[in-house]
Formats: C-alpha cells, structure tokens, sequence
C-alpha cells in the first residue's frame, strides 16, 4: 500500500471519528452543538418570551437535522475515502465538505468565544477537520504527482 492510500485510510478514519464525535456533542454540549449549527437565527432579537421560547425550539429542531446531516454526511464520506483510495473525486469532496466545516467551526469558537465561554469539543473537532483537510491535501498532492 502507497503513502496517499494509507493517508486516505486515516483521514477515512478520522472522518467516521468526527461522524461519532458530532454525536456526542449533540449529547453532552448542547449549547456548543447549538452554536455549531444555527446560523440562520437573529440571537438577541427576541422582545418577549414567546419570541425567545420560538429561537430556542427552532434552534434544537435545526441543530438536531443539522447533526444528523452531519453524522451521516461524515459517516459516508470516511467510508466512502477508506473504500476509494484510488479515486481523487472522493478526496476533493472529503477536501470540500472539511473546508465547509472548519469555516464553520471559526465561527463557532468566535461566537462561542464573544459570549465569553469555551467549548472544548467544537476545538477539538476544528482540531480534527484541519488534520482531515491537511491529511487529504497532502495524500491527492501525492497521487497528483505520481501521474
């Protein structure tokens, strides 16, 4: 097996990683889940308690289709690596949607980070999408070269 092959077995890895890892932030970071994925919602546009208890009910309803969508988009996408290592489609795409991610997770820890808190895993998942991006960058360079 060629150096991108085992590059692309790990990102594959650490893909279905941050597929589980999604998960359970859902469970045990509410909040930082909540952050992650609601970006749709005015915060602090709410005038009375009606209006609030609304942003907080849509924001569980999209944060738990957002975290589903994700789990399953990353589930495949590992798979879907792991299975192709001799594809570069499925490297651009793992490229592509990782990129989304650590866009999002910049602005997840600076939300996170104006309301004056910090969440470990929305760190530690960006820490994973930039190993993710890198490890497939380096692994479709590789292969690009070999041709």
């Amino acid at each position: 097996m060629e150096l991108h092959e085992k590059l692309r077995v790990v990102a594959g890895i650490f893909c279905i990683f941050v597929a589980f890892l999604r998960l359970f932030q859902l469970f045990t970071d509410t909040g930082g889940a909540v952050v992650y994925s609601a970006f749709f919602l005015p915060w602090g546009e709410a005038v009375n308690i009606f209006e609030g208890l609304v942003y907080v009910l849509v924001a569980f309803i999209f944060t738990l289709l957002a975290t589903g969508f994700a789990f399953f988009v990353y589930l495949i996408l590992g798979i879907m690596v792991i299975a192709g290592r001799k594809l570069n489609i499925t490297t651009l795409g793992c490229n592509i949607i990782t990129a989304i991610s650590i866009i999002l997770s910049i602005r997840a820890i600076i939300l996170i980070g104006s309301l004056g808190e910090f969440s470990l895993l929305i760190t530690i998942l960006f820490i994973f999408y930039l190993f993710i991006f890198s490890i497939c960058l380096v692994s479709y360079i590789r292969i690009r070269k070999g041709k």
